[in-house]
């Protein structure tokens, strides 16, 4: 096992959250037995243990504020892919890149999973991941079998979809050398997309608390999980439009062809003339003025094709897309070329961010649909009157947008997280979520108050606690470490 300290550390101890982190040491196994063994040192000094996998996420879970980091970048071993059913049975390290390749032979690709595609499988399952296509697959959530969880009191256990599921709240479950016996938190999240703590409904599926826990209940160190099959083809489309007005119509009309299964797009997402305007310089094809809509259409068969393609032509030309800007890619070459554009923008906001050094400031929320509009009237009337550069894009398909303000300093950036919160705070109103995606992590967790009372994060750390007693792992994720047994007093 490689150890890292002193200078070494630095590249370790930043993610895209631009969150300042600091460790002692930093742990790289190459066996699941290592982490064990690095696990007991620090278990049996109180020395607070961090695991990190890409460091891609945006809300500073992976970074630690003292003691050791573990991180899971060697285990990226891909132990099996079932040809004939297509499950993968991988280690926490495996990129999601790698992934895809390892599995395209068999004719299988990962297609509910993180936009980022350096993304680790560790960190996909910790964060709940879901992305781009998330309009038709939803999270990682749903495509799991099995975890093997590591707890910081030395066990591990392998946990199986369907084997081990609460009765309402209270949760029993019996392994070789491990037994729960605990209430889950009384909480009820909203009935949208949401990743913003633990989740906890009744009956829960033991699994599912895992997956999204950031980090804090326990290392992740085997995932099998369920891949899909290679569509027979797609068509991706990115459509100008003049306005927002329309652009949102086209969406509606879009939404309902798909519930009544004419369409199904994988990907259905928006930019606003701001976000346009960020990216003109590298991309001269943008028009002057107005707003995008993103799509991607995948193709079971090759009848469906002509009418797929035929009914988005239409859609186009109904809600006044510009003909001649707008791209309709059916190559290999076309759409890589505006699924590229697509991704562009948050890595051209993140390298913005790191070269102005400031924090991110942007929403991860998501609110019902018939609220979508009034949500995003508000991002632009405080977004106008903030005085700050911005962007707003995102999953406009599942009414998540990612509202991103560009501070050019830490006065600005100090600006921008008050009218963060007042978003946060009109969301959460409006029946919504403070994180669809993305987690709470440490960046957040301000904001998770605004979703839920401080009784119900006291039952989130006692939740913790149960399964980390030594209260080491993941600290200041989700909720403060001052919440837990071990660390009251010391704020």
């Amino acid at each position: 096992m490689k150890t890292k300290s002193g200078p070494d550390l630095d590249s370790y101890l930043e993610d895209t959250s631009n969150i300042p982190g600091y460790a002692d040491v930093v742990y790289i196994p190459d066996r699941t037995e290592e982490i064990h063994s690095a696990l007991a040192q620090c278990r049996a000094s109180r020395i607070p243990f961090t695991v990190s996998a890409g460091r891609t996420g945006t809300t500073g879970a992976g970074i630690p504020q003292s003691g050791a980091l573990c991180s899971v970048e060697n285990l990226q071993r891909i132990h099996s892919i079932d040809p004939d059913r297509g499950i993968a049975v991988i280690e926490p390290g495996v990129s999601l890149d790698d992934l895809n390749q390892a599995a395209r032979p068999h004719g299988y690709t990962l297609r509910a999973a993180s936009t980022e595609w350096l993304a680790r499988a560790g960190g996909i399952v910790g964060t709940c991941a879901s992305g781009v296509r998330g309009f038709k697959y939803g999270s990682i959530r749903t495509y799991i079998r099995s975890l093997d969880l590591l707890l910081t009191t030395g066990e591990s256990i392998t946990i199986r979809r369907g084997r081990h599921r609460a009765c309402g709240r209270k949760l029993y479950a019996e392994f070789p050398r491990k037994t729960f016996d605990l209430i889950l938190p009384g909480y009820t999240a909203p009935g949208i997309k949401t990743q913003a703590g633990y989740r906890a409904t009744n009956d829960l599926d033991l699994i599912d608390l895992i997956i999204g826990s950031e980090g804090t209940l326990g290392i992740i160190t085997r995932i099998v999980l369920q891949l899909q099959k290679i569509p027979f083809t797609s068509f991706y489309g990115l459509l100008f439009l003049p306005d927002e007005r329309r652009a949102f119509r086209l969406v509606e009309h879009a939404r309902s062809l798909t519930a009544r299964g004419i369409l199904c797009p994988a990907a259905l997402e928006y930019f606003d003339a701001r976000s346009l305007e960020f990216l003109r310089d590298e991309n001269p094809f943008i028009p002057a003025s107005g707003t995008a809509v993103y799509f991607e259409q995948e193709i079971e068969r090759e009848p469906e094709y002509e009418p797929a393609m035929a009914q988005w032509v239409q859609l186009a030309e109904t809600h006044g897309a510009d003909a001649g800007q707008s791209i309709l890619a059916d190559t290999p070459q076309e759409r890589e070329r505006i699924f590229s554009f697509r991704h562009s923008l948050p890595q051209h906001i993140n390298e913005y961010l790191r070269q102005h050094r400031v924090v991110k400031r942007a929403t991860d929320i998501a609110v019902p649909r018939r609220a979508f509009r009034q949500m995003y009237r508000y991002y632009k009337t405080l977004g106008e009157e903030s005085g700050l550069p911005y962007v707003n894009f995102g999953h406009i398909g599942e009414s998540h947008l990612h509202f991103n303000f560009l501070p050019r300093n830490k006065k600005e950036e100090r600006k921008a997280k008050k009218y963060l919160i007042l978003f946060c705070e009109r969301a959460v109103a409006l029946g919504g979520t403070v994180s669809a995606e993305h987690g709470i992590g440490k960046l957040k967790r301000d904001l998770l108050r605004l979703m839920y009372p401080a009784h119900r994060i006291r039952e989130m750390a006692a939740l913790k606690h149960y399964f980390d007693p030594h209260d080491i792992l993941g600290l200041d994720t989700i909720f403060a470490k001052e919440l837990l047994p071990a660390w009251r007093g010391h704020g």
